[in-house]
């Protein structure tokens, strides 16, 4: 997968959490993803892309920045169960965003992507499509760590 895929998921991801939090989260290598079983991710954001290109989009971060997010926002919330419900309502709207920024910056392509879904849970797993490699982009924050991880291809 070349720059001109990765870069638009990295500097769309940088823009949300300055735009909406505040703080200029720092990107660190990408790297291929394999075999991963064993990760620090309790919620995943994760979408579809169709159309001139096709794959998977994910957000990964753990509870903690999840709830300080939240924090961040003033959003109160009145119960352990609506506090959680906000959470991953926020995560699967901040996987759209960032997915929806990057896909209108990759040059010459139409693409579309699908509703995002909100993965939980301590070593959860996500099934990538087979035979399309999964860049992952880490990035450390003020406010912890996260993830943006790209699994697409071009059309043939």
């Amino acid at each position: 997968m070349d720059a001109a895929i990765i870069n638009p998921f990295l500097n769309a991801a940088i823009g949300v959490f300055e735009n909406m939090f505040g703080i200029s989260p720092q990107p660190g290598a990408p790297y291929l993803m394999e075999g991963e079983i064993n990760h620090r991710w309790d919620t995943s954001g994760v979408l579809g892309i169709t159309g001139d290109y096709h794959g998977l989009v994910g957000f990964r971060l753990s509870r903690i920045l999840g709830d300080k997010m939240l924090q961040k926002t003033g959003i109160k919330t009145e119960s352990e169960s609506e506090r959680e419900e906000t959470v991953y309502g926020m995560v699967g709207e901040l996987t759209n965003i960032i997915s929806g920024n990057a896909s209108s910056a990759i040059d010459h392509a139409s693409i579309d992507i699908s509703p995002p879904l909100v993965i939980r849970g301590e070593h959860h797993q996500i099934t990538w499509p087979k035979g399309i490699p999964v860049i992952a982009i880490p990035f450390a924050s003020s406010l912890g760590p996260f993830e943006v991880d790209v699994c697409m291809i071009k059309r043939k």
